[in-house]
């Protein structure tokens, strides 16, 4: 007898495993979509960096939603290509999509680095607000007409974009002499005017160059600092978007999108829509659990320092027109009136759009939690021992 209920009760489990099988096989055929095979390209570190876990949710739902067979092969830390490489590849048809920083990719374009101007998108909510703005409808256009890439929007980098360092970034005087990777050539101008030298390197080259002491500090995101803690062990916030700004564009190959059947197209359209809904949150609540975590209120100990209105204005100042100039500069002529329009629009949309009028900014994060606290191996507990000691002491 119970070697029959044992049998039976294997055939029921096969039995059901092989009707969701088949249920999963007929929904995506009923919707028409054909097998695919994706290599998704970033210049970001893997999980638990909150668009690397984005990029494995819509890995998962490809894999699971279209036909068996279907693939998604992402590729972090610039491991395939780094991100001026991929926007070509992908021009050329040579790879599927990518994940990109708009800054980054301003070397294959110049175009794309007009709105890496700091000071003018100051609000969670203008910065959502870029791709309805004339001057970020205008490059999602070009990305579709000049480089053959179906753009499918804008995507958040971070709210908390700022200065880590071996040592205190914060003074105009800790700055100077100082060697500091940038990742965008239009954030050169802003290091160079706190008396610092600009090294423009991808974030897959970093951990070396800190060790090797070829980088004394490093202009990145909460979710990249993170992945270097260890070599800096200080990160310092002066606002949103005060002192640098930047933000991902995530777009496919328009070669590749027009082999594909009308369904297929929209499935993928449908899921990377809500995989940069998802990673938006995932990057706010990365932002706010680090913060929470890390934050010191003595600037000489490690771990986040927020500077106040009054340690941030030298360094804003110390800006000046810089940025704008340098991108009049680069730019060609025909350029300069967009730069002049982004500023002009995006300090429009931060006074309309002000602090607290997002949705996300109320989002309670606590169910994303148990994604975003995992701890990356190289992260070793003397470093956390490290800035919870700075944090303990600065109460």
């Amino acid at each position: 007898m119970k070697s029959m209920l044992t049998r039976a009760s294997i055939f029921a489990l096969v039995t059901a495993v092989g009707m969701m099988f088949g249920s999963a096989l007929t929904s995506a055929n009923a919707e028409g979509l054909q097998k695919v095979t994706i290599r998704f390209s970033a210049d970001l570190p893997p999980p638990p960096h909150p668009t690397a876990i984005a990029m494995h949710w819509f890995k998962k739902k490809v894999e699971s939603e279209f036909p068996s067979g279907s693939k998604v092969r992402l590729f972090f830390a610039g491991a395939l290509y780094k991100d001026p490489d991929a926007m070509s590849a992908m021009t050329q048809g040579n790879l599927e999509m990518g994940w990109l920083v708009v800054g980054k990719t301003a070397a294959t374009d110049i175009w794309l680095s007009m709105i890496s101007q700091p000071g003018v998108l100051t609000s969670v909510a203008s910065i959502h607000d870029l791709g309805n703005q004339p001057t970020g409808k205008m490059l999602l256009d070009r990305l579709r007409d000049k480089h053959g890439i179906e753009p499918f929007g804008y995507a958040d980098l971070s709210f908390a974009l700022g200065m880590a360092g071996k040592k205190r970034l914060l003074t105009l005087d800790s700055f100077k002499g100082r060697k500091i990777r940038t990742f965008a050539a239009a954030i050169n101008p802003v290091v160079a005017s706190w008396g610092a030298s600009p090294v423009v390197m991808s974030f897959g080259d970093v951990p070396s160059a800190l060790e090797s002491g070829v980088l004394d500090g490093v202009i990145t995101s909460i979710g990249g600092w993170r992945a270097i803690t260890e070599q800096t062990p200080y990160y310092t916030i002066a606002g949103i978007a005060t002192v640098a700004f930047d933000t991902y564009w995530v777009g496919a190959s328009a070669k590749w999108m027009n082999k594909l059947n009308g369904p297929t197209r929209s499935k993928i359209r449908a899921l990377m829509a809500e995989t940069i809904t998802y990673q938006n949150e995932l990057n706010w609540c990365n932002d706010q659990f680090a913060i929470r975590q890390f934050s010191v209120s003595d600037p000489s100990k490690a771990g986040i320092y927020q500077a106040t209105p009054a340690q941030a204005k030298p360094i804003q100042e110390a800006i000046g027109t810089n940025v704008v100039a340098y991108l009049k500069k680069k730019l060609p002529d025909e350029a300069d009136p967009w730069v002049d329009r982004f500023f002009k629009d995006g300090k429009v949309a931060s006074a309309k759009l002000g602090p607290g009028t997002d949705p996300i900014e109320s989002l309670d994060c606590a169910k994303y939690e148990h994604l975003l606290k995992k701890k990356k191996k190289k992260l070793k507990k003397k470093l956390l021992d490290t800035c919870r000691k700075g944090f303990e002491e600065s109460k």
